[in-house]
């Protein structure tokens, strides 16, 4: 590769006009040509060294043909390594040529060593399956009170102290219930008044004491629905809005000194008797048009 540098220069001197004649002086052309030489890309040094190397393209999949993304991709016995990309490829370059060797790892899976041949000025497909493997975990022991969600810490307070009909999770399965007032049937004082709805049975449970000022008149129970009121008229038996199934826990409290402060509302008529009703985590009630 060379330069040209090419400079000129030209003067032109022009004497007054004497006597009537002019003189004319002309300075001749000047060239200068410089040559260079420099070795690049394309020289003989270059080509040389390329074309003692070579590359490697590939691809890291399971069995079933699915990539395994980050795989580390390292040349034994070299500091030359890469990561498979998303979608499992992985390339390396400029790697010495002959026989050599792949080591491919990745967490969750079996390790590889796979023999390649490098080939100088050539790029080398290869193709590595991984297989999973069982990570072992250490066994973990848990030494405590059992797990109780937010809504039942309430609910085991309350039974701790005793006061107060309690039934479990546990106890409602052991009763195999075919409708909510079955449980309730199993507390002392409950009245429990069964009708047939047009979908099935509907329940009234009212307490055994009765209110007014003559006493002629049955107490009927006020329902919690996971700490909300939830107001049972006897055409809206609560049969018909709470399955066994969809129940956590319930508490029973017969009568006013019984009940808790914070469920004690005599705007409500809860002193003739509430029931606490927590239901799965996720559900509530299930509304039914009569």
């Amino acid at each position: 590769m060379s330069a040209l540098c090419e400079m000129s220069i030209s003067h032109m001197f022009k004497s007054p006009r004497a006597a009537g004649a002019s003189i004319q002086v002309f300075a001749p052309t000047v060239s200068l040509v410089l040559f260079t030489g420099a070795i690049g890309f394309g020289s003989p040094v270059w080509s040389a060294r390329a074309q003692e190397s070579g590359a490697l393209k590939g691809v890291v999949t399971t069995p079933e043909k699915k990539p395994v993304p980050l795989a580390r991709v390292r040349l034994v016995g070299t500091t030359m390594a890469t990561m498979a990309d998303t979608d499992g490829t992985f390339r390396m370059f400029a790697l010495p040529q002959g026989e050599q060797s792949v080591e491919v790892r990745m967490m969750g899976y079996t390790s590889v060593l796979v023999p390649v041949e490098i080939e100088a000025g050539r790029t080398t497909d290869l193709q590595v399956v991984l297989t999973a493997i069982a990570l072992p975990l250490e066994t973990v022991e848990v030494v405590g009170d059992t797990l109780i969600v937010p809504q039942m810490q309430g609910f085991e307070e309350r039974r701790a102290r005793g006061a107060g009909r309690f039934f479990s999770r546990t106890d409602i399965d052991k009763m195999q219930p075919r409708l909510f007032t079955d449980v309730l049937r199993r507390v002392p004082g409950l009245q429990i008044g069964m009708t047939n709805g047009s979908v099935n049975s509907v329940g009234s449970v009212r307490t055994a004491r009765t209110n007014g000022v003559m006493g002629g008149r049955p107490c009927p129970i006020l329902y919690y629905v996971n700490g909300t009121p939830f107001p049972v008229t006897n055409e809206m038996a609560i049969n018909s809005y709470i399955q066994p199934e969809d129940v956590a826990a319930i508490e029973v409290y017969n009568g006013a000194s019984e009940i808790p402060s914070q469920f004690n509302s005599t705007m409500l008529n809860s002193p003739c008797g509430v029931v606490l009703v927590w239901t799965m985590i996720g559900k509530e009630p299930r509304k039914q048009s009569h």
